[in-house]
């Protein structure tokens, strides 16, 4: 994503069914976003756009911006919940809960997994910038691969829901529904 804590989140929102799928092994034929819902958002705090397209068969074009008004340090948690339903009927399953804190996130999955992919499409910052700075991230055109996730992914339903909070405050938060089969 535009990468900064929002930004990164909105990737990961993506990257984090590949985290969360690792031991599966099934291989899937289709994977279709349904949904993609900002559900909360602090204008004081940021103000943040994410969007989606399909591509090409097997390739989505990401972009999206986030605009921080403030500078985040590790007082703030980045949040991933995914869960699974079989076929979609509301009675999602828990399957992962990912928290971390903002800083130490930077320095180690968006270190590891992001910020080489992300940095020749956004001004991404680089993953010992922290705290992040008041700035205006973008990305643009991000050519997300699925066919990766596809592989790994149990054919079902998955919702996966992230957070940037401050103690009980929350920020930003996104939820995607995902089917697989």
């Amino acid at each position: 994503m535009g990468s900064s804590s929002g930004t990164v989140q909105h990737l990961v929102v993506l990257g984090i069914i590949l985290l969360s799928t690792n031991a599966f092994g099934v291989h899937a034929r289709k994977l279709r976003i349904h949904k993609l819902e900002k559900l909360s958002q602090e204008e004081e705090y940021l103000h943040s756009r994410l969007r989606i397209a399909e591509f090409e068969e097997n390739v989505l074009k990401v972009s999206g911006e986030l605009k921080l008004h403030h500078h985040l340090d590790n007082d703030w948690m980045i949040e991933f919940k995914v869960s699974r339903s079989v076929d979609g009927d509301g009675n999602y399953e828990r399957i992962m809960l990912f928290e971390v804190q903002l800083c130490d996130f930077m320095k180690t999955y968006y270190k590891d997994f992001l910020y080489e992919r992300l940095k020749e499409y956004s001004n991404a910052p680089h993953p010992n910038t922290c705290p992040l700075p008041k700035e205006h991230y973008h990305l643009e055109d991000y050519p997300l691969d699925v066919r990766v996730l596809k592989k790994l992914m149990t054919p079902g339903h998955y919702r996966i829901k992230s957070k940037l909070k401050n103690e009980d405050s929350v920020i930003l938060a996104y939820m995607a529904e995902v089917e697989v089969d």
